[in-house]
């Protein structure tokens, strides 16, 4: 198997459009797909379901998907390190995050490296705690960004001087907008929707209530992944959502945010695999937010 077949496949696999990726590969869409055919034979099973509008990866498509990821990553490190400091700094640096607000000092440290390193590139992917976590044991992502306690016995971090305060948001015109605080016994009876990214280990509701909260007997409405996704339910008025305050959804007229009580924060983290090396690009994002983190406590302490 050849690497050129390999990059075939993952840019169809990410595209999920043959046209497309022929597009950004700069070849012609029948040899894209007689090289999808041959690796299909040589592999002697199908890797994509191709439908009129689009071409998805199997099961097996998937699994390729991740090895075939590590694999071109590691080359692109290995290119990077043959040619060490002889050459520009380049490469595509993949960050995963949760919904966070220090997401913006993620892509603040970033748009200063792409000013004195123009050939750097990123991608950004925002998912719940498992995915990111998931994406990065598959070597499919350099960096995670998440909330709450890192397993530090898989990954390095760095732990942000930020932290998140947890609450409600709800219409800034219901009763709920009036209190200066949400308690254990206004949660109980509140028809609510819970963050994916507000996990049990972030926040133990029973721990936090001190054991008065029935959580099993919560009105939980539902669950959702992105708070933009939430916040029409919440305006119509049927529903508060528990999230973090701060975020770019949340600023709008119709919203209110109440923080919980007892007061809940908590600290984001960057987090990447232990034992495995990053690209230049990677490494010099790092050194950055290093560098940026040790002048924010700088800042604060004076």
């Amino acid at each position: 198997m050849e690497l050129r077949a390999l990059r075939y496949f993952l840019a169809v696999a990410r595209k999920r459009n043959m046209t497309e990726a022929a597009i950004a590969l700069h070849v012609t869409q029948p040899t894209l797909s007689r090289q999808i055919s041959e690796l299909e034979a040589e592999l002697g099973t199908r890797l994509f379901t191709r439908t009129n509008r689009s071409t998805i990866p199997t099961e097996v498509g998937m699994r390729l998907r991740q090895r075939a990821e590590e694999i071109l990553s590691l080359v692109t490190r290995m290119e990077d390190e043959a040619k060490g400091g002889e050459t520009e700094l380049s490469g595509c640096i993949r960050i995963g995050t949760v919904e966070t607000c220090a997401t913006r000092m993620i892509t603040e440290t970033f748009a200063s490296l792409l000013q004195s390193h123009p050939k750097v590139t990123c991608e950004l992917l925002s998912g719940d705690a498992d995915t990111v976590e998931e994406r990065l044991e598959h070597g499919l992502l350099d960096f995670g960004l998440l909330l709450g306690p890192v397993k530090l016995e898989r990954y390095e971090c760095l732990r942000l001087p930020t932290t998140e305060l947890v609450g409600i948001v709800t219409r800034s015109d219901s009763d709920w907008a009036e209190r200066s605080c949400v308690t254990p016994r206004d949660l109980q009876d509140m028809p609510l929707l819970r963050s994916s990214h507000i996990s049990r280990q972030l926040l133990d509701l029973t721990a936090w209530s001190g054991g008065t909260l029935d959580v099993g007997r919560m009105k939980l409405v539902g669950h959702f992944d992105l708070i933009a996704n939430a916040t029409p339910i919440v305006k119509s008025g049927v529903a508060n959502a528990l999230c973090i305050d701060g975020l770019p959804s949340l600023d709008s007229d119709d919203l209110a945010f109440v923080p919980l009580e007892p007061t809940v924060h908590v600290g984001a983290s960057v987090i990447w695999k232990r034992h495995r090396s990053l690209s230049r690009a990677s490494a010099a994002l790092l050194e950055r937010l290093r560098s940026n983190v040790v002048r924010y406590g700088s800042e604060g302490d004076s």
